[in-house]
């Protein structure tokens, strides 16, 4: 099996140096540097499994630079990592198209377990199908009737994956909570949550009478596919 390749950007040299060794250590390939300077070329040459990105690197806002990135590289997962708790840091990171976001300090193995949770991207298929719909992984593109219906975002992507893992079957408020934003639930996160389930709901409109999302009392909510 190919090593999984890691790209890590962290302004803090000595920290980077740390996770560097140790993530080469335990059998990843690592690039690391603590500027963005190139990092666009650094990815087309080096091809990661996996871009781990601190939110801020100097004076630069790594979240704004990550949205370009994920447009122009659909397939690489980005886990954000930071020392902030603030929860507009943690939203804001997730919704820009980030799989999770890990708080500083951690332990390595956690790091670990997070790279191999989303790098692992052949572990789950390119196309998965939803009724009369299908969704592109890579690309975020969502058919109907194999006709592109619309590209749809990185979290919305994230949240019909998670539904479609667990199809027919509830997933918690919890669940939705950790797997999306990477967090523990909390009532700042309701309106996010809400939005997010409306807008699944219109964009599995066309085929409602097959495949559908419903509020399961107490619990949460399930993809309901006939």
């Amino acid at each position: 099996m190919d090593l999984l390749r890691v790209i890590l950007v962290d302004d803090d040299l000595e920290f980077g140096n740390i996770i560097c060794t140790g993530l080469t250590i335990l059998g990843y390939k690592v690039h690391f540097q603590t500027s963005l300077a190139g990092i666009e070329e650094v990815i087309k040459q080096f091809s990661p499994s996996i871009i781990v990105l601190d939110v801020e690197i100097g004076e630069e806002n790594s979240i704004k630079k990550a949205k370009e990135l994920i447009s122009l590289f659909p397939s690489i997962p980005i886990l954000f990592v930071s020392s902030h708790k603030d929860i507009s840091y943690i939203t804001e990171g997730i919704e820009a198209g980030a799989v999770n976001y890990l708080e500083k300090p951690f332990e390595l193995i956690v790091l670990s377990t997070y790279i191999k949770r989303f790098a692992s991207k052949d572990l789950v298929s390119k196309k998965i199908s939803i009724g009369n719909y299908s969704l592109n992984t890579d690309t975020n593109q969502l058919f109907y009737n194999d006709l592109l219906f619309e590209k749809i975002t990185p979290l919305e992507r994230n949240a019909l994956v998670l539904f479609w893992k667990n199809k027919n079957k509830p997933v918690t408020i919890e669940l939705l909570s950790r797997d999306l934003w990477g967090r523990e639930y909390s009532s700042e996160l309701d309106p996010k949550i809400h939005n997010l389930i409306s807008r699944l709901r219109k964009l599995l409109k066309r085929d409602e009478h097959v495949v559908r999302i419903i509020t399961v009392k107490n619990e949460g909510y399930q993809l309901s596919i006939l």
